[in-house]
């Protein structure tokens, strides 16, 4: 029988509703992200039924499982408030350009998805996030053809035990193109640029998933730039009546900008709120970005997909200027090529600090502080995880250091920043339930995922009538 200090002892149940042992991190460096706590060295983490119980040195938890933590770092579980963990099914089929990019491969294939090719894209986009320290997701489901997709998404979040808000959402086309290229457009392709999405179904999830402890409802809308008025003013008020939160891109490019101011016109509808999350906004004009500000409405930026659809520079020092809380996302995997949290906060934190000519204008606790907690605001999760606080739900993340990358380490959180990769991520935890140990998955038969994924992104390319490219 494997000894009460034996790690192959741990939970690793794969129901996501069991709270997770008794379990003591031993020894460990910990990044609480919580500004009374700090940074603790060579510090233990208690946890039991799912929650951090106590942070502290030399802790008494008779009966716990330990994690033996020397020389690791730990940090919150990474919240990513802006991820289309559908699209990762694509993944291979998307290149750049006008022609082969995101948007014109999304168009292209995403009507012919199965509610099978939902379920595969968002369990290998989840798996993937897991592996990186990820622990909370917006998964935006911008691609529900109908309730057997919404059910085969949230199927795969349950199965993985991630804490996850699903924002239900109708197909949409690129916000630069006009209102009667749309309509065209999207007219047979589910929920058209004159139809709002199936309120319905999506009450019917809200009712389903009410105790649920790790997932939550809401919708994302297209809003002014991606739907008609009467839809977007439908949309709105519609999640409002269920009392569910509410998502949307904005400004994500300058040819939307140009187009269509879509905070002011929101904002001459009465339609504005702190319940609305936005995304991108690298354009927001200062009228508009003063609005933002004024409600309280959080935005999220995805440096690695803005990059690579060249779309524009995250403006993280401007929204902090502007007292906006700013988080960091991946956007879709299909773009930013990797579930890599650490890239995203370098190239985040790169980026700001070359546009401000100041090195130290953003810190690397401070870009740390955008990829958690900042997220967990976002979703009106900051009081549930985000940092490492006793009373919190216990996500968090162990980070080996005995690597060629990250040796030697002085500065904890410049090694996480700088220096880490997800394959130094050694052991994630989920609402206490360890659902990633010594570098692998516990849940989850990667050779089995990644053979099924391959063979349904051809299929789909079969019936979508798309020539797989050559080598």
């Amino acid at each position: 029988m494997p000894s009460p200090n034996d790690p192959d002892d741990l939970n690793d149940s794969n129901d996501p509703h069991d709270p997770g042992d008794h379990l003591l991190i031993r020894g460990v460096t910990a990044l609480t992200v919580d500004e009374d706590l700090g940074d603790r060295e060579r510090t233990d983490i208690e946890v039991r039924d799912g929650s951090i119980v106590a942070i502290g040195p030399d802790l008494a938890a008779p009966g716990a499982q330990v994690i033996d933590a020397t020389g690791m770092i730990a940090v919150p579980g990474f919240v990513d408030p802006h991820w289309h963990l559908w699209g990762t099914l694509l993944r291979g089929v998307i290149g750049d350009g006008p022609r082969d990019g995101w948007f014109a491969r999304k168009g292209r294939l995403a009507p012919y998805f199965t509610a099978d090719d939902t379920y595969l894209g968002v369990r290998l986009a989840a798996a993937e996030g897991i592996a990186a320290g990820i622990t909370t997701v917006h998964d935006w489901a911008h691609n529900v053809l109908g309730p057997e997709h919404a059910d085969a998404d949230l199927r795969a979040l349950r199965e993985l035990g991630l804490r996850a808000h699903y924002s239900y959402g109708a197909p949409s086309a690129h916000p630069s193109i006009s209102a009667e290229e749309m309509r065209r457009l999207m007219g047979d392709r589910g929920k058209g640029f004159d139809e709002a999405m199936d309120f319905a179904d999506v009450k019917r999830l809200r009712d389903e998933y009410a105790a649920d402890p790790l997932i939550s409802i809401g919708v994302n809308v297209r809003g002014p730039a991606r739907s008609a008025r009467e839809v977007y003013r439908a949309e709105f008020l519609a999640a409002r009546d269920l009392g569910l939160p509410l998502a949307m891109h904005c400004a994500g490019t300058r040819a939307e900008v140009e187009r269509i101011h879509q905070v002011a016109l929101l904002d001459d509808d009465g339609l504005l709120g702190s319940d609305l999350l936005l995304a991108h906004c690298l354009h927001l004009p200062e009228a508009d970005l003063a609005r933002v500000a004024e409600y309280g409405i959080p935005i999220t930026v995805s440096p690695l997909s803005e990059l690579r659809l060249a779309m524009g520079l995250s403006p993280l020092l401007r929204l902090r200027e502007a007292g906006v809380r700013a988080s960091l996302s991946l956007d879709t995997t299909a773009i930013a090529a990797s579930a890599d949290p650490f890239q995203a906060m370098r190239v985040a934190l790169g980026l700001a600090n070359t546009e401000a000519g100041d090195a130290e204008a953003i810190t690397p606790r401070e870009i740390l502080r955008a990829a958690t907690l900042e997220g967990a605001h976002a979703l009106g999760l900051a009081g549930v995880t985000g940092s490492l606080t006793p009373g919190k739900r216990a996500d968090i993340v162990l980070i080996r250091t005995d690597r060629l990358n990250l040796a030697p380490v002085a500065d904890p959180a410049v090694a996480v920043v700088h220096s880490a990769q997800p394959a130094d991520v050694d052991t994630v935890l989920v609402d206490g339930r360890v659902v990633k140990r010594d570098g692998r998955l516990t849940g989850v038969d990667e050779a089995d995922l990644v053979a099924r994924a391959g063979v349904a992104l051809r299929e789909l390319c079969g019936r979508a009538g798309f020539t797989w490219p050559s080598p």
